[in-house]
């Protein structure tokens, strides 16, 4: 997958690996739970300590940031001419 991507170990995936100290294998669940903060930290105004190691995952987190927008910015539209209708 995206993040693990590329052929050196630059990647979130290992380095949670080391900064947690299990450094051969973290759990599926706990990567797919992780990788579900994070994209629910696109979606909204929240941190995230898991960040982009290398240039897969730079493009990545911008394609998600970039339909975040666009997704958030159609509700606001439909919203808008919801409004404007009641009017």
């Amino acid at each position: 997958g995206v993040g693990s991507a590329g052929l050196d170990s630059s990647n979130w995936v290992a380095s949670l690996a080391v900064n947690y100290g299990r450094e051969r294998e973290i759990d599926v669940a706990y990567r797919y739970l992780t990788s579900f903060h994070w994209s629910l930290t696109q979606f909204t105004p929240a941190s995230m300590e898991v960040v982009p190691r290398n240039k897969y995952e730079r493009a990545f987190s911008i394609a998600i940031i970039v339909f975040a927008l666009v997704i958030f910015s159609s509700f606001v539209s439909s919203i808008t001419a919801a409004m404007t209708q009641l009017r």
